[in-house]
């Protein structure tokens, strides 16, 4: 296996440990002997438990951006609209539940965390955020007040659907009281 495709099975092996039993519930001997390899491997890779549980968080971090590309869209409004609307289910996934919102900033710390988040989609929301306000297309509140608003409903909103077990009225209720949200937001 080359030193990229270890690397990989070990992040995909330890993302699946860390959401499953949580990051002091993992173990780094049964990460290792699940992705196949020597507990010296995740060793050469990654400093400790702690920088291997980052990576995967980062990983994830990316998934989640990525996620929130709408194709289709022109209109920056609608896009980040939609985006935000297929993030809510993205979000509700265990793994995402547990890794990025319930542990990563404990594991990791608060203001590492943050620079995590500042490359990933707290960032990218930032940045939509203030070019929406530069085109007056949403209130001029602070940046950074409404991106921590977003990201806290995103949270509360993905962790809702995901204790609904996705139940589909509970997220048509979710539906509505984002757009009613959004809609306070956009500058008349």
């Amino acid at each position: 296996m080359s030193i990229e495709a270890t690397r990989e099975a070990l992040i995909a092996v330890a993302r699946k440990h860390f959401a499953r039993d949580g990051y002091s519930g993992a173990e780094i001997g049964r990460i290792a002997a699940d992705a196949g390899v020597t507990t010296g491997a995740i060793y050469h890779h990654f400093a400790n438990k702690k920088a291997l549980f980052q990576a995967v968080a980062e990983e994830l971090e990316a998934e989640i951006l990525a996620a929130a590309t709408v194709v289709g869209e022109v209109e920056p409004w609608g896009r980040l609209r939609m985006a935000f609307e297929n993030l809510i289910d993205v979000c509700a996934a265990a793994d995402v539940q547990r890794i990025i919102f319930v542990e990563a900033p404990q594991v990791v710390g608060p203001d590492v965390w943050r620079k995590i988040e500042l490359r990933f989609a707290f960032g990218a929301l930032r940045t939509i955020l203030a070019s929406l306000i530069d085109a007056k297309m949403i209130k001029p509140y602070p940046v950074d007040l409404i991106a921590r608003t977003l990201l806290a409903l995103l949270r509360e909103t993905s962790a809702e659907v995901a204790r609904s077990k996705q139940d589909p009225k509970i997220r048509a209720q979710i539906a509505d009281l984002v757009a009613g949200i959004f809609a306070a937001l956009r500058a008349r």
